[in-house]
């Protein structure tokens, strides 16, 4: 696939703030954004969702997990400003439907709403020039991305939603919380197990999983999926570069929003 974003861009961002025009800002929430040759693929978890163990449990619990989001898709860059073009997400919904105005500085990005609705700082986890795989599954409901040693799994919904927030559809929606919510968009890392642990998902019980979908290169292990992208950076001659070995802090945890 033509690339569509600079080399620069390319890699896994974790975002360490928002800030939002009326004067409130965020710098707890989990938020990662993979960015592969063209594909994306973006989770943002704020820190006040509960764990639980299924859905259903309680309308409380259904509720906060409606305001997940997450999402998949193109990004182009264009003279300091990035469009994402939303295939599917978390949300049937954007929060921000705007691109975003781009500045890099050093290992970092700052992201602004033309509109001036938000400013974004994020935070580069890979090295540049990192292995890129992303794949599609072949009914088109699941992409993967695999960047270096972080890897993240968007699911698509088989039902089709009205354009509202998730949230307002379980208030007034006869569809039942399993219906509407039974969406995985999981962020994982590679570790000393050798194999990719879901650190943060839409799915609470799913963290602390293996994702078991792709070996260390990136190569898809079940069959049914086909490869989108694919780039060999200078990840690939490093011994084993992961969240650990660049001394990365565990990660504990919108511009696109979805």
């Amino acid at each position: 696939m033509k690339a569509t974003v600079p080399d620069w861009l390319r890699g896994v961002w974790q975002r360490t703030r928002i800030d939002y025009s009326d004067g409130s800002s965020d710098t707890s929430s989990r938020v990662f954004w993979l960015q592969g040759l063209s594909c994306y693929g973006d989770l943002r978890i704020a820190t006040t969702r509960p764990i639980v163990k299924r859905l259903g449990a309680s309308r409380d619990d259904d509720l906060a997990l409606a305001h997940q989001q997450g999402a998949t898709g193109h990004c182009h860059y264009l003279d300091g400003q990035a469009v994402w073009q939303r295939e599917w997400g978390y949300q049937p919904v954007v929060d921000f439907p705007e691109p975003g105005d781009i500045e890099l500085r050093d290992s970092c990005i700052i992201e602004r709403a033309p509109s001036g609705a938000y400013e974004e700082e994020w935070h580069r986890l890979t090295p540049k020039d990192p292995d890129i795989h992303v794949w599609l599954r072949e009914d088109g409901h699941a992409r993967l991305l695999v960047i270096d040693a972080f890897a993240m799994l968007i699911e698509r919904r088989s039902l089709v939603l009205p354009p509202l927030p998730l949230a307002n559809l379980l208030r007034e929606s006869s569809q039942d919380a399993l219906a509407l919510l039974n969406c995985e968009i999981s962020y994982a890392e590679y570790g000393a197990n050798s194999n990719f642990l879901i650190r943060h998902s839409t799915l609470p019980w799913r963290e602390g999983q293996s994702l078991s979908l792709c070996n260390q290169q990136g190569e898809i292990l079940p069959s049914g999926w086909r490869l989108e992208e694919h780039y060999s950076g200078i990840s690939r001659h490093l011994s084993g570069t992961s969240a650990s070995s660049l001394a990365l802090p565990p990660n504990p945890g919108t511009g696109f929003a979805g």
